[in-house]
C-alpha cells in the first residue's frame, strides 16, 4: 500500500497512525497539493490528501473511508472501532467531535493565513474558533479512564490526539495546557507510542509550508497544511 500526503496533515495522520496500530506495511509519500497537485489529481481527482492506493491498484480518499477499509483487515478485537453496538456509536460520537474541532481549526487557520491583510475577515475566525473551542471543551469534560471510551485506545482516541497535535502546531494559544490538562495528558502519552512518535511531523518536508501567489507573509511558517 501506499498513503499520499504528509504527516503535517492530521487527516493523513490518523491514517498512518492507524496503519501501523494494525501493524500494516505501507510507503509513504509525503506530497501535497501545494507541491504536486498534478501528480495528486491522477490520484484523487479531488486533488486532496489522504489517499490510499492498494496493492491491488484501488485508490481510496478521505481519511474516515481509508480507516474504514483498514478496519476490515484486522479482527475485531483487533480493531480501533467496535463492528456495532453503543461502543461504537460512542467512538464515532467523539470522532465527529474532534473532526469538527479540527475542520473549524483548519478554517480560521486559511482565513488568517491564506487571504491578503485586507481581506481578513476576523469575525469568521473567533467564529470559527469559538465553535472548535466549544468542542474541545465538551472533548476535555470526557471523565477519562485513561482512554476516551472503553478500556483500551480507538479511533476515538487517535483522531483526538492528531487533532490536539495539530492545533498545538498551529494555533497553540487555543489549546493552552492550563486550559486542557486531560487532552494535553492523553497527547502527550499517546506521543511516547511508537504509533505517533513515529509520524509526529518533524521531518523537513512536514515542516515546509505552502506558498501561495499573494499570500501574506504570515503564512510562511504558519504550518498551513491540513486536508491539501
Amino acid at each position: 500500500m501506499i498513503l499520499y500526503g504528509r504527516y503535517r496533515s492530521p487527516y493523513t495522520r490518523r491514517v498512518a497512525v492507524t496503519l501501523k496500530t494494525y501493524q500494516l506495511d505501507y510507503q509513504h509519500r509525503p506530497i501535497t497539493a501545494w507541491t504536486h497537485l498534478d501528480e495528486l489529481r491522477r490520484i484523487n481527482p479531488v486533488g486532496r490528501i489522504p489517499a490510499l492506493v492498494l496493492d491491488s491498484g484501488e485508490v481510496l480518499v478521505e481519511s474516515y473511508a481509508i480507516i474504514d477499509y483498514l478496519d476490515e483487515l484486522v479482527r475485531p478485537d483487533q480493531a480501533l472501532i467496535a463492528r456495532s453496538g453503543p461502543n461504537r456509536r460512542q467512538v464515532q460520537r467523539i470522532i465527529a467531535c474532534a473532526t469538527g474541532a479540527l475542520d473549524k481549526i483548519v478554517h480560521a487557520l486559511y482565513a488568517r493565513t491564506m487571504y491578503p491583510p485586507e481581506k481578513i475577515h476576523q469575525p469568521w475566525i473567533d467564529h470559527s474558533e469559538a465553535q472548535a473551542t466549544s468542542a474541545l471543551q465538551w472533548l476535555e469534560a470526557i471523565d477519562l479512564g485513561g482512554w476516551l471510551v472503553g478500556e483500551s485506545m480507538t479511533q476515538a482516541d487517535v483522531t483526538t490526539v492528531v487533532m490536539f497535535d495539530f492545533a498545538r502546531i498551529v494555533n497553540p494559544a487555543l489549546v493552552a495546557p492550563d486550559r486542557y490538562p486531560r487532552l494535553t495528558a492523553l497527547a502527550d502519552r499517546c506521543g511516547e507510542m511508537p504509533q505517533f512518535a513515529e509520524t509526529r511531523p518533524v521531518t523537513a518536508v512536514d515542516g515546509t509550508d505552502p506558498t501561495l501567489p499573494g499570500a501574506p507573509p504570515s503564512a510562511i511558517g504558519a504550518g498551513t497544511t491540513a486536508a491539501d
